[in-house]
């Protein structure tokens, strides 16, 4: 058995940066990721100003890695469409770039990084937790529970009735103009596709399905794009000519969007990303909330908080955004509200801005500065 002063269940953005802000402060950590190698999360791709705040933070230069620039947020819902500036610096880049940069980061402050294990049991005892992945048993002092959206065995968050999806293509060099600087949000009837430039000339498409739209559209994802596409000329240029660059989409059902952990799992297991709170995805902070969970879990633990307390703190701060991000999602959700929204943004582009500040993590600034402020 191996023993640690932490474990961090997943390799993502949260429990990566867990790992890289303790590591770099001196502590014994690892790091169990499932994947083997560089892997497509179901997330829009899209770095808001905060997330890009937080990655500089952790030292992570999203253009050294390729991300590509995006200022403006285009709304579409039918044939409607409006445009209105970001109040942010944001950028798209790939989770298939980002993880491995992160990964590689906590690398080199220290951790020990166990590739190609999946935690199977999650056993908090006392003082000490046991994890147990790929036949191994590990030991620490505290853990992270990490595993983004998909739930460990024992520890599950409450249920969700959705379907989410994403792939990178290949646009056409029109599709990708069209869409420079721009992250686009498509809503439809059952859902919203999401679109964003990322590195290397690629795209990335995220969309999600309710339970309705899954049963009338079935589960080929590709019915499901055409379906799309035939809703909204947005999305269907965008689509028109395009190459997929995966035989298939990355998915995850019975997604819990608006979800919040309020149960404490022990007090030295740290839920942290999508296993302590699912932002409604509209309004696209999940990567924000990942990684400012992870350094805020890092924060407690070097102060000798309980995870208990960190949770209290980190639910208390997201409570108003949450209820912004669902007044938007809700917005978007139904026809007529998804027409009153589109022309809202129309005649008035700066409630783009309004938005996107409301609907944003706290504290980020706190957790930029130096540890010893924590």
């Amino acid at each position: 058995m191996r023993d640690y002063d932490a474990i961090a269940l997943g390799g993502g953005l949260a429990g990566a940066a867990f790992a890289l802000e303790l590591a770099r402060s001196g502590a014994r950590v690892a790091v169990i990721e499932r994947t083997g190698g560089p892997s497509l999360k179901v997330c829009g791709d899209f770095l808001s100003g905060e997330a890009r705040e937080l990655l500089t933070y952790l030292g992570i230069d999203t253009n050294a890695l390729g991300g590509v620039g995006i200022t403006t947020l285009r709304l579409a819902a039918g044939e409607r469409r409006a445009t209105g500036a970001l109040p942010f610096a944001a950028c798209g880049l790939s989770r298939l770039r980002l993880d491995e940069a992160m990964l590689t980061a906590a690398e080199a402050a220290g951790a020990e990084v166990i590739r190609g294990e999946a935690a199977t049991a999650l056993e908090p005892s006392g003082q000490s937790v046991r994890v147990r992945a790929g036949g191994n048993t590990y030991q620490g002092r505290c853990a992270a529970l990490a595993t983004g959206k998909h739930n460990l065995r024992g520890w599950p968050r409450g249920p969700g009735s959705k379907t989410a999806m994403k792939i990178q293509l290949s646009l056409t060099r029109a599709a990708t103009e069209a869409l420079e600087g721009i992250v686009q949000l498509v809503s439809y009837r059952g859902g919203y596709i999401g679109a964003c430039n990322v590195e290397d000339g690629a795209a990335t498409i995220c969309w999600l399905l309710d339970a309705r739209a899954m049963r009338e559209q079935g589960a080929d994802w590709r019915a499901n794009l055409d379906h799309i596409g035939r809703q909204s000329s947005a999305i269907g240029d965008l689509l028109s000519g395009a190459r997929y660059l995966s035989h298939r989409p990355a998915a995850v059902s019975a997604v819990p969007y608006g979800y919040m952990r309020r149960a404490v799992i022990a007090e030295n297991v740290f839920p942290l990303g999508d296993q302590l709170c699912v932002i409604p995805s509209f309004t696209g902070d999940g990567t924000s909330l990942a990684l400012s969970s992870g350094l805020a879990a890092a924060r407690a633990v070097l102060g000798g908080r309980s995870a208990g307390e960190f949770q209290a703190d980190f639910v208390a701060r997201i409570r108003a955004q949450f209820m912004w991000a669902r007044a938007v999602e809700t917005t978007f959700r139904y026809g007529p509200a998804r027409a009153f929204g589109v022309n809202a943004v129309a005649v008035a582009p700066g409630i783009v801005g309004l938005i996107a500040n409301l609907t944003r993590v706290r504290g980020i600034a706190g957790l930029t500065g130096e540890a010893s402020t924590a």
